[in-house]
């Protein structure tokens, strides 16, 4: 008889998965490659590598390690760049999940997650040319002030304590009216994790990341504190997240894309008006950070708090139905009141023949502030002098060559802007369609409303605050020097007005117009208005003196400004709850939209349409008869940069059920769970 033998073991050798830093396109962003003999045993997930990638070395991260057959023809790893891993394994496993949830290439995940200068310098030192205004504050040492909490802040602070003591990934949403001290809540948790030699994350809409804002950290944690900004130079970035990486800063305060610093001791994660779609990364990845950061507490083990005063449908809607833990602070801190808030008809205004983009009684307010030496914030949500331009005659409006937006009337400069490209042209004197001279700016900007504070109070020492003005790094932080030192009565405005000042000085704030926002097409307009107003409103009152808060509106009947004239959130929020169930409209749903560009408007409508066709031919195939395919239909702005954009959306619960039907590739990207 035969004797049987056994069959030959194959040969094996250790492959690493390498997120190169190339911009390959491809869907993973990941590529194999050998490890060599020497390297085994020395190289580890997050390890920098130089990899052969085409005609040329790139960097890259190990993302895994694995065996393969040695059959299996693999070009080698050329080199470890550094001794340690640059990305703990913690980051890399977020990194992956941010791949998979946002359907976005690893590569360009890690691009986000590490600062141009860690990815691309060797060594560790980072040299400083100058240091930021914001990390000068974050480096001062001072007093902090004694704070006593009150009964419902030390409730708060002791629920959430349990969970920190016994780790466990709790998330809590702290709902809090503005004033209420939901930061001092913050401030004593912090205190509990550092004395146990944890680490916390503190996240921040970035317009209310100011030097105010860190000085509190600052004061209360000397020497303890990094940040995280887009403010800061490149070099500064760098020094921050190796200083971060070398546990040399036990808390880290940042915007969005701090969710993703390298902290190895991580307790605590606390994200302030966490309703706030500055959260949301506009460019790839379109990560939200509220969302990695619960992902990110589970994987740690870390407590989440979502703190704010409006906080977002979907997020309270989680709290009411015990899946996240709600805690309130109902009331002002120190028995202060909310302001009254008046709303103003402005069709009145109209009627009367008051053509004043200030209403008679927002004029009467703001004089009374001046007569008694108190400060004022008139907030609207647009720049310029007026948000259009257009011929009395024919009727056209002057748009963008480049985009399908009007064109923004600025005075300072005399010229129309574009406030998507950056494109500009001279104002005309004659219509350039019809040749009329009837050609006139309409609509208000807040360059108007300053114009109009001046004639109005030529006394009055009045500061405008937008993106016209924060042309340096420390504009903004100037004009908040000016209010603080009471060298400015009245303060306009943009979102970077609305949040974040704490400012006892001002007892007039008046919303120039309140329907800005309310009528874009998207589901989150009304609570996007809300939201604002609430947070416009709360900058009044926060002093002694008595305060108070007036809306403009051509609409005072709709929800959003009826609820925020008595501060009402569960009012509106009722409402609001029941208008998404009727759409399947988050929290009843979810979205991912898919958006098509290109310079031939009748390619892009053809590929958005055969997209949609097959997708809807893959939700059949699979039986997913619970998702919908809307569209395909022209992107709220049609053309971009010469680019003519369609949009297909999908509805429905589970999306990535359908993710394989998705388009992908040139002049395609992917939103999920859009804001």
């Amino acid at each position: 008889m035969p004797v049987a033998t056994a069959a030959p073991e194959t040969a094996v050798r250790q492959v690493a998965q390498v997120a190169v830093d190339a911009r390959v396109g491809s869907h993973s962003g990941l590529f194999d490659y050998a490890v060599p003999d020497e390297l085994i045993g020395l190289i580890e997930v997050g390890h920098r590598v130089r990899v052969p990638f085409g005609k040329r070395s790139v960097t890259g991260f190990v993302y895994a390690l694995d065996q393969a057959p040695a059959v299996l023809e693999l070009k080698p790893i050329e080199a470890m760049i550094d001794a340690e891993p640059v990305l703990p394994a913690v980051l890399v496993e977020l990194a992956g999940f941010v791949a998979s949830h946002y359907l976005v290439p690893l590569d360009e995940v890690i691009r986000a997650i590490v600062p141009p200068r860690v990815r691309a310098v060797i060594r560790r030192a980072v040299k400083r040319r100058r240091q930021s205004r914001i990390l000068q504050k974050a480096s001062e040492v001072t007093v902090p002030a004694a704070i006593q909490l009150e009964r419902a802040q030390v409730a708060a602070r002791e629920r959430i304590s349990v969970a920190i003591a016994r780790q466990e990934s709790e998330v809590f949403l702290l709902h809090g009216v503005t004033g209420s001290g939901k930061t001092e809540v913050y401030l004593a948790l912090l205190e509990e994790v550092l004395a146990a030699e944890g680490q916390a994350l503190v996240l921040v809409p970035e317009i209310a990341l100011t030097p105010q804002t860190v000085g509190r950290f600052a004061a209360r944690f000397p020497g303890r504190l990094a940040v995280l900004h887009s403010g800061l130079t490149e070099a500064e970035r760098a020094a921050e997240w190796w200083r971060i990486r070398r546990g040399e800063a036990d808390i880290v305060i940042g915007p969005r894309a701090a969710v993703f610093a390298p902290l190895p001791r991580l307790r605590l994660i606390l994200i302030d008006e966490e309703e706030s779609s500055a959260f949301k990364q506009e460019r790839m990845p379109r990560y939200h950070a509220p969302t990695v950061a619960r992902w990110l507490a589970r994987r740690t083990r870390s407590v989440l708090v979502l703190g704010s005063a409006t906080p977002s449908v979907a997020t309270y809607n989680a709290a009411l139905t015990g899946r996240e833990h709600l805690l309130e602070l109902p009331h002002r801190a120190q028995g202060r009141p909310l302001p009254p808030v008046t709303v103003v008809d402005m069709r009145k205004e109209l009627a009367a023949q008051q053509f004043s983009p200030l209403s008679r009684e927002l004029q009467a307010a703001i004089g009374g502030s001046l007569a008694r030496q108190e400060q004022s914030i008139l907030f609207l949500n647009r720049r310029g002098l007026a948000t259009f331009v257009l011929c009395r005659d024919c009727g056209a409006v002057r748009e963008c060559p480049h985009c399908s937006v009007a064109l923004v009337h600025h005075a300072s400069l005399n010229r129309l802007q574009c406030h998507y490209c950056g494109s500009s042209e001279p104002m005309p004197r004659r219509c350039p369609a019809c040749g009329s001279r009837y050609i006139k700016s309409f609509g208000i900007g807040t360059e108007r409303v300053e114009h109009e504070v001046r004639t109005l109070f030529p006394a009055a020492r009045v500061v405008r605050l937008d993106r016209d003005v924060m042309k340096t790094p420390d504009a903004a932080d100037l004009v908040f020097d000016r209010m603080v030192s009471g060298d400015a009565d009245v303060l306009v405005g943009t979102q970077v007005v609305a949040k974040g000042l704490d400012l006892p000085r001002v007892t007039t704030v008046g919303v120039v117009n309140a329907d800005t926002g309310l009528h874009f097409p998207d589901y989150r307009s009304s609570e996007r208005t809300f939201s604002l107003l609430t947070q416009v409103a709360g900058r009044a009152g926060r002093g002694t003196g008595a305060s108070q808060v007036f809306i403009q509106t051509y609409t005072p009947e709709h929800p959003a400004i009826r609820h925020a004239r008595y501060h009402d959130y569960r009012g509106f929020y009722r409402e609001e709850l029941e208008i998404r169930r009727a759409y399947r409209f988050p929290p009843f749903g979810e979205l991912i939209v898919a958006t098509y560009e290109h310079r031939d408007e009748a390619r892009a409508e053809l590929e958005a349409k055969t997209a949609a066709e097959h997708l809807r031919a893959t939700i059949a195939l699979l039986n997913l008869g619970d998702i919908e395919v809307l569209g395909p239909s022209p992107a709220f702005v049609y053309r971009l940069k010469d680019e003519f954009r369609f949009e297909v959306t999908l509805k429905g619960n589970d999306l990535h059920r359908a993710a394989d039907g998705l388009p992908r590739g040139r002049g395609w990207s992917l939103d999920v769970d859009p804001m």
